[in-house]
């Protein structure tokens, strides 16, 4: 049981990785964004070609990672630069055809053939109740935690995140008193496009994750399950949300009935929230 959780923490990690960044644009922009898996692998996709060539492993991480940041940051300028004034459904739709646009484009300059991914964390790792804990645990859930804290104080206590509540609450009236727009979404898609490539890395180099563009593309699903556990606005609950399915894909996985079918955990749990959080709306209505 205890080794379930441990292997189901690695990739939890990561999800929750990815469902910061959805819950930070949808927070912070106004946005769903359906693109956040599609920015990652480009970022996290150049890190293998460089390792292809003998670059360094972190000397590669660290370039994969600004090159999810300057995809992000473009995406960023697009948003702002066309739908500044767009509600939430032309923005989410809009990210939709970045999607579908950068898988488009990776394809054809990655293929679609599996890559195999450098490890990451080498090293001895530690051993608790007689389960072995890899560094790429520790590194991962290390990383989750620390974004989800840094970002909730980023975005609660810091000057720049106290401007980016304001213009996602009134974006016409943080215009209008000098607070600038444009360059907080580029910002803020910078950022979510920097963790996503880390997150897609991490993913890349567990052992279970050696597949094609198209399908790591699929990773969106679980991040934004895991943004949705948290409303879409608790950086904690997400954090949460992405470990705890980790741990089940890890528990279906384990046993041979239930392993063809662990990608698909996320259906249930997306229609038991949804049906959780209209349950007011229903039964007032049953009630009127």
């Amino acid at each position: 049981m205890f080794e379930t959780v441990v292997s189901g923490l690695v990739i939890g990690a990561a999800y929750a990785s990815l469902g910061l960044c959805v819950t930070l644009l949808a927070r912070m922009g106004g946005v769903v964004n359906f693109a956040q898996t599609a920015i990652g692998l480009l970022g996290s996709y150049v890190v293998l070609v460089l390792c292809d060539l003998q670059v360094p492993v972190w000397v590669a991480a660290s370039i994969g990672v600004l090159v999810g940041g300057l995809v992000g940051a473009f995406s960023g300028v697009i948003m702002a630069r066309w739908f500044k004034d767009a509600d939430v459904g032309v923005r989410s739709s809009a990210a939709i055809a970045l999607m579908i646009g950068y898988l488009s484009i990776g394809t054809r300059i990655f293929g679609d053939r599996p890559r195999p991914s450098p490890p990451l964390f080498d090293g001895p790792g530690i051993s608790l109740g007689g389960v072995y804990v890899s560094n790429g645990l520790l590194v991962s859930l290390a990383v989750s935690i620390l974004l989800a804290v840094a970002l909730n104080r980023y975005i609660n206590r810091s000057h720049t995140g106290i401007k980016l509540q304001a213009f996602a609450a009134k974006p016409v009236t943080a215009e209008l008193i000098g607070i600038p727009s444009s360059r907080l979404t580029v910002l803020i898609w910078s950022m979510a496009g920097c963790i996503s490539a880390l997150a897609m890395l991490i993913i890349m180099a567990s052992s279970a994750r050696n597949a094609n563009y198209i399908s790591l593309s699929l990773l969106i699903i679980p991040a934004l399950c895991a943004a949705l556990i948290g409303a879409f606005s608790s950086f904690y609950t997400t954090l949460l949300g992405g470990l705890l399915l980790g741990i089940f894909e890890a528990a279906a996985l384990s046993w041979s009935s239930t392993a063809p079918y662990a990608q698909t955990i996320y259906l249930p749990v997306i229609v038991l929230i949804l049906c959780w959080t209209k349950r007011k709306d229903k039964w007032d209505g049953q009630r009127a």
